[in-house]
């Protein structure tokens, strides 16, 4: 089953009321308040924070795995060793 959304107006939406023809449908009606005026998650947004602040001087990592730095680890890189084959 293939779903579809669409947003906007009545009108917007009745737009596609040809294509939409013998198809099974949901509307949910919204409240008029637009987006703009919702308060903000204040709560989310200092736990954001917090989070950007405690990464602000923590270098990057190369994106590899923890479990493959600590078998590198095991076979003597972080010793300077080569492993031996």
């Amino acid at each position: 089953m293939t779903t579809h959304v669409l947003e906007g107006t009545w009108e917007e939406v009745a737009k596609h009321a040809k294509d939409l023809i013998g198809k099974r449908v949901s509307v949910t009606v919204f409240d008029d308040e637009p987006t703009s005026n919702r308060k903000p998650n204040k709560g989310m947004l200092e736990a954001l924070r917090r989070v950007k602040e405690r990464q602000k001087d923590m270098r990057e990592t190369s994106g590899e795995s923890s479990v493959d730095i600590i078998r590198r680890g095991r076979a003597g890189e972080m010793f300077g060793y080569e492993p031996s084959e």
